[in-house]
């Protein structure tokens, strides 16, 4: 999304390809192993002997799907799903029923001592003073 909205203001194209095994897939050959990936930084193709630093590599790789994708004539980006999750709150979660615009909410315990304070505080001002 990030990605997006700054390319769109620079009038960037943007192109959403699979990236797995992108690390793993040589840029010369095309051919994909885990093997390919000797250490975190370095790429050797196991194949055709290419090699490269693993991020550059990688980006080549991202950087031909995305070639290919606008040669073939698919959509260039896809569809963002929206997804909703649906949880079963418990009693001591904030929930709201349909037809409600407020959040009720169980009290605390910190709730409970405030209130109870209150409570205190009123019968020990409602108590008559006693007189020496």
């Amino acid at each position: 999304m990030f990605t997006r909205y700054k390319a769109r203001r620079r009038g960037k194209l943007v192109i959403t390809v699979p990236p797995q095994h992108s690390s793993q897939e040589c840029a010369e050959c095309t051919f994909t192993a885990p093997d390919n990936r000797p250490s975190q930084a370095a790429f050797v193709c196991q194949r055709c002997g290419h090699r490269d630093n693993a991020d550059h590599n990688a980006a080549r790789v991202i950087k031909k799907r995305g070639i290919q994708k606008l040669l073939s004539g698919e959509p260039l980006t896809t569809s963002r799903k929206t997804t909703r999750i649906f949880r079963t709150l418990g009693p001591e979660r904030s929930e709201v029923t349909p037809g409600e615009t407020h959040i009720r909410r169980a009290p605390s315990k910190t709730d409970m001592h405030r209130s109870q304070n209150q409570e205190l505080r009123g019968v020990i001002r409602e108590t008559p003073t006693s007189t020496r």
